[in-house]
């Protein structure tokens, strides 16, 4: 018997031919899909199994997700709420109706069902009950609602990797740190870490003298940004309570730390504060030294070549759904939120904008080179961009940026530059749930999808943005 998934997947196509009638066969497809990261072609062959047999959880489950990850939220919790009667354990069901509620728009009904769940007296570590958690905490914080942070902590038991430093007890909350060395450790992606390293300043007023790590791609950025704090380079922990790796110890046993806490922990400390910090996240982010002075001489010489025009980096595109290797819930997302070339160019190719503005592509050339260059009004880093490091000084000298939602938007915005982020309706909590500002950072400027894939209205909203700066 074949173990390659797609051997299996052809397997099945041939039994479902000669045994149309058959549900078994269609469920293998759909089983055969998910192994080979193509979960949102199961839409077809799931309804074709409820046809079949309309009381199947397992294709009601495979249909749900396929509309999920085509971005259809409405239709994936229709199909929810079409099949409540069904045998469903309540909190695998509540989790999953509650995450499409939020991703569809409606985050009161996603808040008062996930409350609910909450009561089940499933143990805390149950897998849907940190599901629960997680789409609970987003739900709050798009609202601007920081009560959101102590459900969002919990992901540190669930689908977040991170470092537990065994030799120092973990924070536990308490507020005075004066006399503590505390040790935080990173986790999630580069945005989360541009956007919740803002918090450390809050950590440094309560008395903390501070460690941390990060991703070894972001760490000459972090170490410019924070200059008075030990910043250590170290692997992206992929499992839970990971220990520290050999290669760090060293640096995290010479700071010699009282406490630990985790990136997650970071916005925890003012989450109750009333007034709250305003903005909550406070830009920080500084480009290395070095990159620096390469980056004015370029911007020098790019604004004598277009005199008068205001430099806008634009990004548009997330390298991760190119990435076969990545899930295809991680690809299916980037994809939704990636911005198509031929809308970016109506902004490269507007001769309204063209005498006006003269944009730079803030991406790495490999992602570019995958994704497509524009026509257009649009130049490249000189200097060429090669890290994040480039990236931040690049936008340094910029006068503004326009980002899908990704990590250059969380740079961006954490530079304190004025920024327009182009999200789907179902974006990341930290840019709101409506309205043209986030909750969470100052100088992001909201244009969000009506419809999801329909950025006509965004790309003009982008255009006028840019015209009345």
């Amino acid at each position: 018997m074949s173990h390659d998934p797609e051997q299996q997947l052809l397997k099945a196509f041939v039994a479902h031919t000669r045994s149309p009638s058959d549900p078994a066969p269609l469920l293998q497809i759909c089983e055969a899909l998910v192994r080979v990261k193509r979960d949102e072609q199961m839409l077809p062959w799931a309804e074709k199994g409820l046809a079949l047999d309309p009381r199947n959880r397992a294709f009601v489950h495979a249909r749900a997700r396929a509309l999920r990850l085509l971005g259809r939220h409405a239709q994936a919790v229709q199909t929810w709420l079409d099949f409540a009667p069904l045998d469903w354990s309540p909190l695998f069901y509540q989790a999953r109706l509650g995450r499409d509620l939020y991703l569809s728009g409606d985050t009161a009904g996603a808040v008062a069902l996930l409350e609910r769940a909450l009561l089940n007296p499933a143990e805390d570590d149950d897998a849907d009950k940190l599901r629960v958690h997680k789409w609970l905490a987003e739900a709050l914080l798009s609202t601007g609602d920081a009560r959101g942070f102590k459900h969002w902590i919990w992901r540190n038991l669930g689908d977040s990797g991170n470092y537990r430093y065994s030799a120092v007890p973990m924070w536990d909350g308490q507020r005075d740190l004066r006399g503590e060395r505390v040790l935080v450790t990173h986790q999630m992606g580069y945005g989360d870490q541009f956007m919740l390293y803002g918090s450390i300043r809050q950590w440094r007023a309560a008395g903390a003298e501070v460690m941390v790590t990060c991703d070894a791609v972001i760490h000459s950025v972090i170490a410019a940004s924070l200059p008075d704090l030990r910043v250590v380079a170290a692997r992206r922990p992929m499992v839970r309570r990971s220990p520290i790796d050999a290669e760090t110890l060293p640096a995290v046993q010479a700071f010699a730390p009282t406490l630990q806490a985790t990136l997650l922990h970071l916005p925890m400390l003012a989450a109750c504060d009333q007034p709250r910090p305003e903005p909550f996240f406070e830009a920080y982010i500084r480009a290395p030294v070095a990159a620096h002075g390469h980056a004015a001489s370029w911007a020098n010489a790019l604004r004598a070549q277009h005199p008068g025009k205001a430099l806008v980096g634009v990004f548009w595109d997330c390298s991760q759904r190119h990435a076969r290797e990545l899930s295809n819930k991680d690809r299916s997302w980037a994809g939704l939120r990636s911005l198509p070339l031929e809308a970016l160019e109506r902004l490269t190719t507007d001769p309204q904008l063209t005498s006006r503005v003269h944009f730079v592509s803030l991406h790495h050339p490999v992602a570019e080179i995958m994704g497509g260059s524009p026509r257009g009004n649009i130049s490249h880093y000189a200097p060429g961009i090669m890290t994040f490091g480039d990236t931040a000084a690049c936008i340094a000298h910029l006068d503004a940026a326009i980002s899908v939602d990704s990590g250059v938007a969380n740079l961006a915005v954490m530079s304190g530059k004025p920024t327009a982020v182009l999200v789907n309706p179902a974006g990341e909590w930290r840019w709101g749930s409506n309205g043209m500002r986030s909750p969470w950072m100052r100088d992001a400027h909201v244009l969000r999808q009506a419809t999801m894939g329909d950025w006509d209205a965004v790309v003009s909203r982008a255009a006028q943005w840019l015209l009345q700066r």
